[in-house]
């Protein structure tokens, strides 16, 4: 064998050995979430964690591996939200406010009806001095960080027994609504019965009438197949369906400078593919509903008004006994100075 070639052949298995050493070297962060996998188009949450987990080893050659894992392997968000609260998963995908309430009550105000009147306007807030605030509180109290608001479609109610034009339609009816207080607030001010029911058994409480309506996103329905035992969809855009990213706080800050760094610009990366997604596919997802033999109807501005006087006052003086005015005040002069362009 001859010098150069016995060069190459050494360069070759050195090169190989730090390839090994550094993979197995790389720190594994833990993220769980309930959707599945394997499709970019409709599993949201597959988009985020592949953009996510290709990102971040770029920007840190390697340094981290990202452990998925889909489905409800790890629990229902409940019990992710605790795992990530106790640092056993770093990070988790798809919490809601609701979720983080329970470790830091002021994360409630995400949940205010009726108070974005677009996701472009959430999403400058929530990406602006707002958000960034309102993380750093979450984490002082909770031991998790938001690390991506994602702001993605409204929430909307639907109904497998009658048309819901205004509140007035509602009275009597069971809606099913996550085990959120604010949600439930909601709904009890727009004159149904709220009934909390697990993510899970959703479909099967509408199918037998456990129920007669919930209220979801229209990507979240399709997800679901919800199309198959709904009749109706109001566009009332009550809530802005805004799943969150979180990390461990205690993680997060043991992480040097430079890798918070290349967190972040992953996670706006994987935001901005994942939001993109959604929103591209809104239009195609109503026309699903639709095909499904969901009818679709969209308020007037006067039957509209009707559902912001029924709800949103009730539950912000709910709010405000739990977190206090200052917080409501903060987030509605961001929202208009959002709307202003300011």
């Amino acid at each position: 064998m001859d010098f150069m070639r016995k060069m190459r052949l050494g360069a070759t298995a050195s090169f190989a050995l730090l390839v090994g050493v550094a993979t197995a070297q790389a720190d594994t962060v833990r993220f769980a979430h309930v959707d599945g996998e394997g499709d970019l188009l409709n599993n949201t949450y597959w988009t985020w964690t592949e953009v996510f987990s290709s990102t971040l080893s770029t920007q840190t050659n390697g340094k981290y591996q990202l452990e998925v894992f889909p489905n409800g392997q790890m629990g229902d968000l409940e019990s992710l939200a605790e795992q990530n609260v106790r640092g056993s998963l770093q990070m988790v995908g798809g919490l809601n406010a609701g979720h983080i309430a329970a470790y830091a009550p002021i994360a409630s105000v995400l949940e205010l009806p009726y108070t974005f009147p677009s996701t472009a306007i959430a999403r400058t807030v929530l990406n602006g001095p707002f958000g960034t605030s309102l993380s750093d509180k979450i984490a002082e109290t909770s031991g998790v960080r938001i690390l991506s608001y994602l702001p993605s479609a409204f929430r909307n109610f639907s109904s497998s027994t009658k048309l819901i034009k205004s509140p007035a339609d509602m009275v009597g009816m069971k809606m099913r609504t996550q085990q959120v207080p604010i949600h439930v607030e909601m709904v009890k001010a727009l004159g149904a019965s709220p009934t909390p029911i697990a993510w899970a058994e959703l479909y099967s409480a509408l199918q037998t009438g456990v129920v007669d309506g919930q209220e979801n996103a229209p990507y979240t329905m399709l997800m679901a197949n919800l199309q198959e035992v709904q009749k109706y969809y109001t566009l009332d855009h009550h809530l802005i369906n805004m799943p969150l990213i979180t990390i461990n706080e205690e993680y997060w800050q043991s992480l040097p400078d430079e890798d918070k760094k290349a967190f972040d610009y992953a996670a706006s990366e994987a935001t901005f593919a994942m939001l993109g997604v959604i929103t591209a596919k809104e239009s195609q997802d109503l026309a699903k509903i639709r095909a499904a033999g969901v009818e679709i109807y969209q308020p007037t501005p006067a039957e509209f008004q009707e559902f912001v006087d029924a709800a949103q006052k009730p539950v912000a003086e709910l709010l405000a006994k739990d977190v206090g005015q200052d917080i409501i005040d903060q987030l509605k002069a961001a929202v208009a100075a959002a709307q202003k362009g300011e």
